[in-house]
């Protein structure tokens, strides 16, 4: 199944403080109804556990929380569109180093390892029923040994399978959906798995002065980069990303001339294991910050979606509204930026970019 559409992230997810005024009013079905529009067929909707999740001791959820995420299945529903359940952050988990304090779900006998089962479990015997809906387990699994993330993963497909046998599932690479990670990515004995991966390469470019990315908190690199173009970082600012594991990513994408040439290798254990195996693949995120020169976003967006039309693969965009990456962006801090230069405050040229991406 071809699956194209963006991300509604900021919307359940990664929110401070969730006001009946932000969830009112940041997406509603107007919103699901311009997508439909634009002719994408996919909603990819990160959701934190904390959004519904209220007793962790007695494993209970927010009902009026849940209604909240039915209606936004029962808009896609009404334009026939997929809706991606997508557990955005778990118990016990988080793929932002600076929130990590211990990732304690890969513990087999942790509280949130059984907090993270139980949602499954919830969840699987709450939508089993429902239409036009795939589960999404974990978004950017960030194990140090990956065979913690796989293990959990087939425990979590146990459960679902206990309750639901109808629905697909999505199963991310680890370290935040690499696509390295697919050369050991283990065949999951399941036929209705989707293998998935976030492209983000290089994150010089797609995250150039992200206020929240470890190399500028660190003061390693501020600048802005360009794409195509070699990603040189000084010696001395170079050898401060050390051995630090949130920082070696960044160290393995420096010294390369990054254009399309060098996204597609990076992209092709993916293609391989597509290759071998026979089954789905989808990339449910990607985007480049609007910090960038409108230029470098066009470049790199275009890019990565020749790649995605000429190998067929499905993805969801990050994301449709605000969040830095927005195709729409109505802050404050992005009200001059040159990406939104119209009176709908739209990224036109990224949101083309996109379309032209089906195949």
């Amino acid at each position: 199944m071809k699956l194209i559409g963006l991300n509604l992230g900021g919307f359940f997810s990664q929110v401070d403080e969730y006001t009946e005024e932000h969830l009112n009013n940041f997406i509603r079905e107007d919103d699901i109804k311009q997508i439909n529009n634009w002719n994408f067929n996919c909603i990819r909707l990160p959701i934190d556990f904390n959004f519904f999740e209220i007793q962790k001791e007695e494993y209970k959820y927010r009902e009026d929380r849940i209604k909240r995420i039915e209606n936004v299945l029962t808009w896609t529903q009404k334009y026939n569109m997929t809706l991606i359940f997508d557990l955005h952050k778990a118990p016990g988990h988080t793929f932002e180093a600076r929130e990590d304090r211990e990732n304690t779900i890969w513990n087999i006998e942790s509280e949130n390892r059984k907090r993270f089962l139980r949602i499954w479990d919830y969840l699987a015997e709450r939508f089993k029923d429902q239409e036009n809906i795939i589960y999404e387990i974990l978004n950017e699994p960030v194990a140090k040994k990956e065979d913690l993330w796989y293990k959990l993963a087939k425990d979590a497909i146990k459960v679902i399978r206990n309750r639901d046998e109808k629905h697909e599932i999505i199963i991310e690479s680890n370290l935040w959906g690499k696509t390295d990670c697919f050369n050991s990515m283990p065949l999951f004995k399941d036929d209705k798995i989707i293998y998935s991966f976030h492209y983000y390469q290089p994150h010089w470019v797609t995250h150039q002065t992200a206020e929240w990315i470890a190399f500028y908190i660190k003061d390693i690199h501020r600048k802005k980069e360009y794409y195509p173009g070699k990603i040189e970082i000084p010696p001395d600012k170079y050898n401060m990303l050390g051995d630090n594991f949130y920082l070696q990513r960044f160290k393995e994408e420096h010294g390369y001339y990054w254009d399309k040439e060098k996204m597609l290798s990076t992209i092709q254990p993916v293609l391989d294991f597509r290759e071998k195996y026979d089954v789905p693949i989808f990339c449910g995120e990607f985007g480049i910050i609007a910090k960038a020169d409108p230029e470098v976003r066009k470049n790199w967006i275009e890019d990565l979606m020749a790649i995605m039309r000429e190998n067929k693969i499905s993805y969801t965009y990050w994301t449709y509204k605000n969040m830095d990456f927005g195709l729409f962006d109505f802050t404050e801090k992005y009200k001059n930026n040159q990406n939104y230069q119209n009176e709908r405050r739209l990224d036109e040229i990224t949101l083309k970019a996109i379309q032209n991406g089906t195949f």
